[in-house]
């Protein structure tokens, strides 16, 4: 978008009310655009972001008001992160243009909505974002899915049309908070996995519609159904006008997630695999006896087990923290722990001693990958019971083989 086109577009939005420098209605003058900027590259702007524009053509000023502004360079930001003890704020700028010329360099669609509030109720609003704003007011403990940018915008927009906008969104959205975390991040193979992995049941209830608009695309859409009585009592739609600033197209977003179910079952039967056959080749002959190929086999399976194991085993320890000791809500109730465990992370400890010296060692790391599987393998026979309805099978499609193979080709070898 060249900046003449941009900058037509912000002079007709923010244009779009006549000045008045003696207004008939207190807050006639103010026009109230909400802008959505879509999803982006990095892991924090996947959910994409959102504001709200206050034009005063009385006084000739604009505002962006947001939320969910933090910093990194803040305390302790990461041991509060880990804590899930997120401390985020609320921010707010004279010149919404330089937003929007940010998001449209990074590729990101954005949208504006001007709302078609009345006088009082624009008043009401530029009240609110301006008590919100000072900085007693502007900070709050954030959440990713229940009090973020969008929500925080979501509610107040909600009390000045009172109420108008949670009881159109009563009803159902056909979604779990798994299902939209899942489609704005399978474009990253590791961030999808890491998500995946952290997250507990409590993200796989479906979500109402009032629900779904943490994400700020989802409010933009959703407003666009929103009616509201006039003065005459006659519905008419909230929005009273929409515009596209950008048309972004860099990060697309799937309207439904991907199944990745086969794509990990076939990942962990070739490393399983692999694991197994690696074991059996190094151990057909005594170590003394072994020629080249029996010690790579075996040097091979040590460093792919003990990698593999420690890596599953980090994974336990970030598992534990996040279901038993952190306030991350939606990491709790994490069924992830029967695959990624401190069990794993004690195997990739014995297996070096395991493998290269056998004896009592290696029916010790026997034992443990014996119980790695078997827990892993419990976690998908739970499945039948309606207690455990955590939707990881694609873990469990992905590190059950791991386990067995490991297992397998541990079992492979006789005790020195």
């Amino acid at each position: 978008m060249s900046l003449l086109v941009l900058a037509s577009l912000v002079a007709g939005i923010a244009g779009s009310t006549p000045r008045s420098p003696l207004p008939a209605e207190p807050g006639s003058e103010l026009t109230v655009t909400l802008l959505t900027y879509e999803t982006g590259g990095l892991v924090f702007e996947r959910f994409g972001h959102n504001a709200l524009w206050i034009h005063d053509s009385a006084r000739g000023t604009d505002r962006h008001y947001d939320y969910g502004r933090f910093d990194f360079d803040q305390k302790n930001f990461f041991l509060r992160f880990a804590q899930g003890k997120m401390w985020y704020s609320m921010g707010e700028d004279s010149l919404p243009d330089k937003y929007i010329r940010f998001y449209a360099s990074e590729g990101r669609k954005i949208r504006a909505q001007e709302l078609d509030l009345t006088p009082a109720q624009r008043t009401e609003l530029r009240d609110f974002l301006e008590w919100n704003i000072r900085p007693e007011n502007a900070g709050y403990a954030y959440d990713y899915y229940l009090d973020n940018c969008s929500t925080r915008i979501r509610d107040a927009l909600d009390r000045v049309l009172g109420g108008a906008i949670r009881r159109y969104a009563e009803q159902p959205s056909g979604f779990t908070w798994r299902d939209e975390t899942r489609r704005l991040d399978e474009h990253n193979p590791f961030l999808y996995s890491g998500l995946m992995l952290a997250l507990g049941q409590p993200v796989d209830e479906e979500m109402s519609r009032w629900e779904q608009m943490f994400l700020p695309i989802r409010l933009s859409e959703h407003l666009d159904s929103v009616k509201v009585a006039g003065p005459d009592g006659a519905l008419r739609p909230v929005v009273r006008s929409n515009q596209v600033l950008a048309e972004g197209g860099r990060w697309p977003v799937p309207v439904r997630p991907s199944n990745w179910s086969v794509r990990y079952l076939l990942v962990g039967a070739v490393l399983g695999g692999v694991l197994m056959w690696l074991g059996a080749r190094s151990s057909r002959l005594p170590r003394a006896e072994r020629g080249g190929g029996g010690k790579a086999a075996e040097a091979i399976f040590l460093a792919l087990a003990t990698l593999w194991a420690l890596l599953a085993g980090i994974a336990g320890l970030v598992v534990t923290w996040l279901s038993l000791l952190s306030g991350h809500r939606a990491a709790h109730q994490n069924e992830n722990i029967l695959l990624f465990n401190l069990l794993v992370l004690a195997l990739a400890l014995a297996l070096p001693v395991a493998v290269r010296r056998g004896g009592t060692a290696l029916k010790t790391a026997r034992r443990l990958a014996l119980v790695a599987a078997a827990l892993a393998a419990l976690g998908l026979l739970l499945k039948l019971l309606p207690w455990f309805d955590q939707d990881n099978l694609e873990l469990i499609a992905l590190v059950l083989p791991i386990h067995l193979g490991l297992w397998a080709g541990l079992r492979s070898r006789e005790p020195s």
